[in-house]
């Protein structure tokens, strides 16, 4: 980074301060900075103010809110992987942060930075995806809540308004006996961006399917709804007929590329294997519970 185009840098002490201080042209939030430092290093358009945010309260903090997991979107991925309520509220985001990039890069990485960050191969957004979670973007002139899955549009491209901030995260708690599941590929899945990634939130009423959201990443301009497989799963028993047609809905519904990490043919075959890995393991689960 030239030093002489070096941003301004100012590490607010409050909400309202901060708020103010991004409604200045050319400001930029950051938390833990790690997209930043590799935008900045590789010499693309920064900005001419950084704005640090992650030591706000506001921001920090897990907590239960009833039907609901409050969290502060300053949360690292490290402090999700020890935090008990969301291993148990919510095993899907439990489980993507477990894949999430390195033990270094978790201490700094954040789950607002993550979704904010818009990369089609989000891991922390794939899984809010699949669960519903919502937002609370604030601004000088007032908070709003969005749905992740309608926050995203593209690559780095969200409903981020200038001047506004996203403050805290919503996950829905999991109803009593449902399956999460998630699975990235990779040859060092955890250290490496996803070539395919699907989440998987599903709740049974015996064998028979009451809810199911398969969220797929790396495969379309944006982390995406398999809504056509959701839609043959439902009310259904997962059967053979009925495994084979969600798997194939799936995998026709998907958008994937070619590029350096593989081929849209690839790409299509893995989200076949991933989502029937994920709906026999769901049919497991269910026989199990019962």
């Amino acid at each position: 980074m030239n030093a002489a185009v070096a941003p301004r840098y100012l590490r607010p002490a409050t909400l309202g301060a901060a708020l103010d201080a991004l409604g200045a042209p050319g400001a930029r939030a950051i938390a833990g900075g790690t997209d930043w430092m590799v935008d900045a290093r590789a010499g693309r358009p920064g900005a001419a103010l950084v704005v640090n945010v992650l030591r706000l309260a506001e921001l920090r903090g897990i907590a239960a809110d009833g039907a609901w997991i409050d969290l502060g979107g300053a949360t690292t991925v490290a402090e999700l992987l020890r935090d008990p309520l969301v291993r148990a509220g919510a095993p899907l985001l439990w489980q993507a942060a477990d894949r999430f990039a390195s033990p270094l890069v978790r201490t700094r990485a954040t789950l607002a930075g993550n979704v904010c960050n818009a990369s089609p191969a989000a891991d922390l957004t794939l899984a809010l995806v699949a669960l519903g979670a919502e937002i609370d973007v604030h601004s000088a002139s007032g908070c709003r809540r969005v749905p992740v899955a309608a926050f995203v549009f593209g690559p780095r491209h969200t409903d981020l308004q200038h001047g506004e901030l996203v403050v805290r995260v919503r996950v829905p708690v999991a109803a009593a006996g449902a399956f999460h599941r998630f699975e990235k590929s990779g040859t060092r899945p955890a250290l490496e961006i996803s070539a395919v990634a699907v989440a998987t939130a599903m709740t049974f009423s015996g064998h028979v399917v009451r809810s199911a959201r398969i969220a797929l990443g790396a495969v379309a301009p944006r982390p995406m709804l398999a809504t056509s497989a959701m839609a043959v799963l439902q009310d259904q028993c997962l059967d053979e007929r009925t495994v084979d047609a969600a798997v194939l809905a799936a995998a026709t519904q998907c958008q994937p590329i070619d590029d350096v990490r593989g081929s849209a043919r690839y790409r299509k075959r893995l989200v076949a294997a991933f989502v029937r890995r994920a709906l026999l393991a769901a049919r497991s689960h269910a026989e199990e519970a019962r």
